[in-house]
C-alpha cells in the first residue's frame, strides 16, 4: 500500500528526538470512509530500512520512543524489530480549559517523561517501562476526577 494524495496523514510537527532524526517514513492506520489514514513517523537511519524511532507515536499502537523499527521500499513501517524499553501513553484534555491543560501538564512534567504535542488537546507522552505504572496511576486519578481521558498505545 502507498500513501495516496487524499488520504489523511498525521504528523509530527515537533519530534521529541527532532535532533536524531534523519528520516521520514509513515504507519498505516487503518482506512475510514474509504480514506486511507496514516501516522508521519521520525527516525534515525541505523541501517537501509532501519530506524530509531524519534517521536512519541499519537495514533499507532504497539510502538514507542527509541524503538528500532523496519520499513519497506515504500517507507512505510513494517514491523518493530527491537523494542526500547519505552511505554506510550495518549492523554486527551478535551473539555479542559488553557489554565486546567497547564496545571495538568505540568504535574505530568514533574514525573520526569518524554512529552509530545499533536494538537491543544492531545498530548503523547513516553515512559520507561520501570516508571510506567507510577504514571498509569497518576493519570487513573486524574481520569477519575474528570480532567483528562488517557490510554496506552498498546493492544
Amino acid at each position: 500500500m502507498k500513501y495516496q494524495v487524499d488520504d489523511f496523514e498525521a504528523s509530527h510537527a515537533s519530534p521529541v528526538w527532532r535532533d536524531r532524526a534523519s528520516f521520514i517514513f509513515a504507519a498505516h492506520l487503518g482506512s475510514k470512509d474509504g480514506i486511507n489514514e496514516w501516522e508521519q513517523l521520525w527516525g534515525e537511519r541505523i541501517a537501509v530500512n532501519r530506524f530509531i524511532l524519534c517521536c512519541i507515536p499519537f495514533f499507532v499502537t504497539n510502538l514507542a520512543l527509541g524503538d528500532e523499527v523496519e520499513i519497506d521500499a515504500n517507507s512505510i513501517l513494517q514491523r518493530v524489530v527491537r523494542p526500547s524499553g519505552q511505554v506510550t501513553f495518549r492523554v486527551w484534555f478535551g473539555g479542559q480549559d488553557d489554565v486546567g491543560r497547564q496545571t495538568q501538564v505540568r504535574e505530568i512534567g514533574d514525573l520526569n517523561i518524554s512529552m509530545e504535542w499533536y494538537s491543544e488537546n492531545l498530548l503523547a507522552l513516553s515512559v520507561a517501562a520501570t516508571d510506567a505504572q507510577r504514571l498509569a496511576d497518576h493519570l487513573q486519578v486524574r481520569e477519575n476526577e474528570g480532567l483528562l481521558n488517557y490510554e496506552t498505545g498498546s493492544v
